[in-house]
């Protein structure tokens, strides 16, 4: 009732407004009854900004960039066109890349600081960029007004192509092994998103190792070349059977494609595999009779020192003989050769006494039963004599009083266990020689004795010049040096020398005419009857007269004397019959 005052309505007291779409537009008054009139046209421009609304592409590659629009709006959509100039717009939205850490920018200022944006008529234009994939919803404030509540623009962003790849290995690993854990090789663009389309059968990528050793059990040995290695960009190494086989250590593992920037791993500590051999080492030169300490290490295929082999292991050595005089097997902690002994190891090493007492070129061997020392992981050992000990003597039976013994006849200097002490000298170690038997030594060096510089030869004698002279027997020959055990030979027949006179024996007495038997025997020089002066000899006797009446000549077998008979001996010895027949004091002769 009170709209109207003396039938005129302000509009403007009465607050007449209208919400809506700008432009030119015409305003009706339609009355319940009477005629209704039209104004004249008018302009409506927009109400305040409220907000903006940012446009652009809903796609878009990561590491790239497209042009947005941002639009002040009212509150009715009407683009404000009185929001004007330099604003200092905020945006946010989507999120930084990973590798390299890339923040998404408007222009060049990251999102989430000001940056100064120029409208025109409530409209500006900018260049946004996008590193990340994701499903971005880009918004903006200039701390009033936002993008908030429908105006953001949502965008996909995609990976871009392939670049690079990370990767992630899991330690320890273990040489010859597969690896275990987690392992993944993973293809990646620039900014470090994953290129889940990546095809190795097309860009090949091979592994190396910072190690000396080999790459095997992917797809192509050492490479990944095959299109289902990598799914939704990654590659599981665990699953396709990554393994190295070299030496242990520290190492990085090296991804290169064909195509793209190689990756390295961070260091791992690549263990030695399971023990495959023994490995023997130590001193090659020994003394008989003496130790030394030899180290056993446990290696696996690949040669490493298989340190997960410890603890006490039952171990059996060979390649050493025993020594001969007296027999001293070859030990090693006091084992004999060929018998286990218990040896402790500790990360994969072992230390133990190894004696030997044989002179000889040893290559000592070990084994557990399962994992040996063979070949060059032996330990070839050249074991040489001791001191001088003690000799050992070899004569020949029989042999002949007077004459140099005949026959091998040898005296050899030995150490402790029975092996030639090849550099003996008997001019420092004179031996001397004597006999059970009554006699004398001659013909040596020293005449009794070896005394020269020369009589052994590689500590070797030959006594073949000795010579015994003396009575015939059995008897020993003792070797006595002046340090160091005697030897005393085994019994050795001595026969008689070569018969160098006669004894004829028999009655000191006999009657003219009458006979008796006289025996001839054959000496040596030392007296002893020469056995080997046998078999008919002709003899001419002496030393008796003939009778006067008749004249009647002493006789041996009826053979006068002065005449050659013929006599059978028998091992030097010979019986005959004499006859005498003038008194007198004969002297026979033969």
């Amino acid at each position: 009732a009170v709209d109207f005052s003396s039938g005129v309505a302000n509009l403007t007291s009465l607050g007449l407004k209208y919400t809506g779409t700008v432009g030119s537009g015409t305003f009706t008054f339609t009355p319940a009854t009477g005629t209704a009139v039209t104004s004249g046209s008018i302009d409506i421009n927009s109400g305040s900004a409220n907000k903006f609304v940012i446009t652009g592409s809903g796609t878009q590659t990561a590491g790239t960039s497209q042009t947005i629009t941002i639009t002040a709006k009212d509150a009715q959509g009407n683009t404000v066109t009185a929001y004007t100039g330099a604003k200092s717009l905020t945006f946010s939205g989507a999120n930084s890349s990973s590798s390299p850490v890339s923040s998404p920018k408007v222009g060049s200022t990251d999102f989430g600081t000001a940056t100064s944006v120029t409208f025109s008529n409530g409209v500006a234009t900018a260049s946004m960029s996008l590193y990340k994939v994701e499903s971005a919803s880009i918004s903006v404030t200039d701390g009033s007004l936002t993008a908030s509540g429908g105006g953001e623009l949502a965008v996909g962003v995609s990976v871009g192509s392939f670049a690079k790849f990370s990767v992630a290995i899991a330690g320890p690993q273990t040489s010859g092994t597969a690896f275990t854990g987690t392992n993944t090789l993973t293809a990646q663009d620039a900014y470090g998103n994953t290129v889940t389309g990546f095809n190795a059968s097309t860009n090949n990528v091979t592994v190396t190792s910072s190690l000396t050793g080999s790459i095997t059990g992917l797809s192509g040995t050492n490479k990944l070349n095959n299109a289902g290695d990598f799914t939704s960009g990654v590659a599981n190494l665990t699953t396709l059977g990554l393994i190295y086989t070299g030496a242990s250590g520290s190492s990085t593992f090296t991804f290169s494609p064909v195509t793209g920037a190689p990756v390295t791993s961070g260091a791992i500590t690549v263990n030695s595999g399971a023990a495959t051999k023994l490995v023997i080492t130590g001193t090659g030169t020994q003394t008989a009779g003496g130790s030394q300490s030899i180290t056993i290490t446990a290696k696996d295929a690949s040669g490493n020192t298989a340190t997960g082999y410890t603890g006490a292991k039952s171990i059996t050595f060979s390649g050493a003989n025993a020594s001969s005089s007296p027999a001293t097997n070859p030990t090693v902690a006091g084992t004999n050769f060929g018998t286990a002994t218990s040896v402790s190891f500790s990360n994969g090493v072992a230390t133990a006494s190894l004696s030997l007492y044989h002179v000889e070129s040893a290559v000592v061997a070990a084994s557990d039963g399962s994992i040996t020392a063979a070949g060059a992981d032996r330990l070839s050992v050249a074991v040489s004599a001791g001191s001088f000990s003690k000799l050992a003597v070899s004569l020949t039976s029989p042999q002949v009083s007077g004459t140099s013994f005949s026959g091998t006849n040898s005296l050899t200097a030995l150490d402790a266990y029975g092996n030639t002490v090849t550099n003996f000298d008997a001019s420092s170690n004179n031996i001397t020689v004597s006999t059970s038997l009554s006699g004398a030594i001659t013909g040596l060096s020293g005449t009794t004795k070896l005394s020269g510089a020369g009589d052994f030869s590689s500590g070797v004698a030959s006594v073949s010049s000795l010579i015994y002279t003396g009575t015939a027997g059995t008897g020993t020959f003792t070797f006595t040096p002046a340090t160091g055990t005697a030897v005393t030979s085994a019994n050795v027949t001595i026969g008689a020398g070569s018969a160098s006179k006669f004894i004829i024996t028999g009655t000191g007495t006999q009657t003219a005419g009458a006979s008796q038997n006289i025996t001839i025997t054959a000496k040596d020089a030392s007296g002893n009857t020469a056995t080997g002066y046998t078999g008919a000899k002709s003899i001419t006797f002496s030393g008796a007269n003939a009778s006067s009446s008749p004249a009647t000549n002493p006789t041996v077998a009826s053979t006068n004397f002065g005449t050659a008979t013929s006599v059978t001996f028998s091992n030097g010895v010979a019986t005959v019959s004499m006859s005498l027949y003038k008194v007198e004091s004969a002297a026979v002769v033969a």
